[in-house]
């Protein structure tokens, strides 16, 4: 490594110009710690200042460069000794004895040449004459030092002499040392430089795709060396087989398992240093954020699902705020620019309907266990009753007004809905970085917990991955998605906030035994307080998410279906007088409650509402999943979308065959066996072939011969029937079939 000029230390010499406090001074003198500064100005003031604080003032730069007064401004400055640049001189510790010998030798020869004395001469010699500075040239003392090195056998030439005094003076010591002696081998080992780094853009763009072995990656850069340097170069510049991997392993690039390793347990990981998560008060900082259960239950359509965890959680008390399971799958779609009909995951209302679960005390339900009732927890329950009377009876579950929720990138968060609520509740929203679950690990953290204390224990435990999965988890007798939901928020008031946590520890008194979530809570309150938060049922509505659709003579079409009531009598066909929107309105719908729609009129803060016009054929709850399952198989019938009567019947169907369970009298029909392709003698083919097969039962019996059967084969002798020409004709002449008959001869 090079010392450059610009990193070298200010000196402060006597004889050197100074810039400081936007003035030009020459230092006259040193003493002890203080330095003597006189203005070059005639005007200006001299100065005793301290050698530490002249350092540390702001603008100050020693003039040893273009900045420094010339001759003709200034008086010449008194006569200074030469100074040797600084910088190098710690590094000749760790290289070998011959480079220390060969930097000290060249050293000594380089002083030589700019100051006239060598460095090892005594004080007070003289220069002598070839290398006096006052009687020769630079050019001069480089030839001279160079025929003195030639005549003691050493082949220097004075261009080699300028380039280690310049080295000298831009890097000091270490400028004299020979690189190739402390040259490093190169991590590439002999591979061609554009080889390697055609291999490092094309494992880049190998990263987002599947996992592959080295010899794919292998291939890969052999076709890119082919496209870029044509065949014949390619074969020159690309590495063995054997090369290619030592290769991988010095550039630490990895392939196959280890790659696999990597991404699932580290990929993600920032560089450090790293920073935890700082918060001093509930609510300061809440993580949200959404992961896989590792568990099927029933759908509203009875079918198995895989669901998804929302859930948030304060990083003070650690305490789960909220928490929604929600079914998960891909759905189908009828055209390549279609809507996808029959799919579910967790949606942006899912994230809405969690804001307003954590401004709203958990209510008790009347099958939950007595342990987790807020009155017999840790929870200061009688000063939570005081500050709001909806904690009388409530589950053991703080609430918690988040100040700033840390999410992902993710659009259930990202979107318009969800930051407009958060604006509306005055929450600040921050997005933690692309690919980075470090930067919110406590709810990453959390939502391995609740796998491992909760998800396991369930029917339909997938596991993580497919190593980890039972062979007949579908078989397993699943729970339903409102079944599972009830459970968690159970577990979270028994089994969670009422359970030690190792990360809540008293720092200042550190042997003492973790504390639970409400414990902590409990603490906060005890000094910060609790101010609850009342959501009206206007600002539950404002909360949903929001289309802007225009009301006509038949009401409102959403999503495929019509609503109306008359309450929407003074919306038809009107402006909304909103800027940009025409005779578009707000409408809040909820896709878990499609039954009803709200209209609301900003005029006067007033809502409208309106029901599904074909509610009467569904007749019970539903939800807009059933919907969109219902639409694909309608779709798949050759229906259209607009036969709202036809969907609404089939999802009525599927409610009841969702409530009627799986059939167990009718046995699923086989699945074909793939054999794949044929192999020995060819079949032969049937002759009967497209002959229907016979009915044996409708075949009539022979009628009984009144002959004896050797008469069958005697020869016959044709007769004239009556009325037919006289004589035998024989066959061929022309008689009519019915003219004569056979007659068998006696034997």
């Amino acid at each position: 490594m090079a010392v450059h000029a610009s990193a070298r230390p200010q000196v402060v010499a006597v004889g050197s110009a100074v810039h400081w406090r936007g003035e030009t001074y020459l230092v006259a003198a040193l003493q002890g710690t203080s330095v003597h500064l006189f203005s070059w100005h005639a005007d200006g003031e001299d100065a005793v200042v301290l050698l530490d604080a002249l350092h540390r003032s702001p603008g100050f730069r020693v003039l040893d460069g273009p900045d420094a007064p010339t001759h003709d401004e200034v008086p010449a400055p008194p006569s200074a000794p030469a100074r040797r640049p600084l910088g190098g001189a710690d590094l000749l510790d760790g290289l070998p004895d011959q480079a220390r010998q060969e930097a000290d030798f060249w050293l000594d020869h380089v002083l030589e040449v700019h100051t006239g004395l060598p460095g090892f001469a005594a004080p007070g010699s003289a220069p002598r004459p070839c290398y006096d500075p006052e009687r020769t040239t630079l050019r001069d003392r480089y030839a001279a030092k160079a025929t003195e090195l030639c005549a003691a056998h050493h082949q220097v030439s004075a261009a080699t002499v300028e380039r280690k005094r310049l080295a000298w003076l831009e890097q000091g010591v270490w400028g004299l040392v020979d690189k190739r002696r402390v040259r490093g081998r190169s991590r590439h080992g002999r591979v061609d430089e554009q080889v390697v780094t055609l291999l490092r853009k094309v494992h880049k763009r190998q990263e987002k795709k599947s996992i592959g072995t080295r010899s794919r990656l292998f291939e890969l850069l052999r076709r890119a060396c082919v496209r870029k340097f044509k065949k014949k170069r390619a074969e020159r510049l690309m590495p063995s087989r054997a090369t290619f991997y030592r290769l991988l392993d010095r550039l630490g690039i990895v392939c196959g398992k280890q790659a696999a390793a990597r991404r699932s347990d580290g990929s993600h990981r920032p560089d450090p240093p790293f920073t935890l998560a700082m918060a001093t008060a509930p609510g300061e900082q809440v993580q949200i954020d959404t992961t896989s259960l590792d568990v099927l239950a029933l759908a509203e359509t009875g079918r198995a699902v895989s669901v998804e965890l929302t859930a948030a959680i304060d990083v003070v008390s650690r305490t789960i705020l909220a928490a929604v399971i929600r079914p998960k799958s891909s759905g189908a779609k009828t055209g390549p620019h279609s809507r996808r009909h029959g799919g579910r995951a967790t949606k942006a209302v899912d994230a809405l309907l969690l804001l307003a679960e954590m401004c709203t005390p958990q209510p008790m339900r009347p099958h939950w266990s007595l342990k987790a009732t807020a009155k017999g927890s840790d929870l200061p329950y009688a000063q939570l009753v005081e500050a709001d009377e909806r904690m009388e009876g409530a589950a053991a579950r703080p609430v918690i007004i988040p100040e700033m929720i840390i999410m992902d990138n993710g659009k259930v968060f990202a979107g318009r809905p969800f930051m407009n609520a958060c604006a509306q509740l005055g929450i600040s929203v921050r997005p933690a970085c692309v690919n980075s679950p470090t930067h919110k690990a406590i709810i990453e953290r959390t939502f391995g917990s609740i796998k491992s204390l909760f998800s396991q224990f369930l029917p339909g435990y997938t596991g993580k991955d497919l190593t980890h999965r039972g062979k007949h988890v579908a078989g397993e007798r699943l729970w339903r998605i409102d079944q599972l939901n009830d459970f968690l928020q159970q577990w979270i008031a028994l089994g969670w906030q009422q359970r030690p946590h190792e990360e809540l520890r008293n720092p200042f008194l550190p042997s003492m035994p973790p504390r639970t979530p409400n414990q902590v809570f409990a603490a906060h309150v005890a000094s910060s307080g609790y101010v609850p938060l009342r959501l009206s049922p206007e600002d539950r509505l404002r909360l949903l998410p929001t289309a802007w659709v225009k009301v006509t003579d038949k009401g409102i079409r959403l999503n495929n279906r019509t609503y109306d009531s008359r309450a929407l009598n003074g919306y038809r066909n009107t402006l909304s007088g909103l800027p940009g929107k025409g005779q578009r309105w707000p409408v809040r719908y909820h896709p878990h409650q499609p039954e009803k729609v709200w209209l609301e009129d900003h005029r006067n803060n007033t809502w409208a509402q309106a029901d599904f016009v074909y509610q009467r054929l569904i007749g019970d709850a539903w939800s807009e999943h059933v919907w969109d399952q219902a639409t694909a198989a309608h779709l798949n019938e050759g229906g259209h979308t607009r036969d709202e009567t036809a969907i609404a019947r089939l999802v009525r169907s599927l409610l009841e065959r969702a409530g009627r369970g799986p059939s167990l009298t009718a046995t699923p029909q086989q699945a074909p066996v793939e054999r794949g392709m044929h192999v020995g003698s060819a079949p032969v083919q049937d002759p009967y072939r497209g002959i229907p097969a016979p009915a044996y039962h409708s075949v009539a019996s022979l009628p009984v011969m009144d002959i004896d059967p050797r008469e069958l084969c005697a020869p016959a002798v044709r007769i004239a029937l009556p009325g037919s020409q006289s004589g035998a004709p024989e066959p061929g002449d022309g008689c009519p079939k019915e003219a004569c008959r056979v007659v068998p001869r006696n034997p």
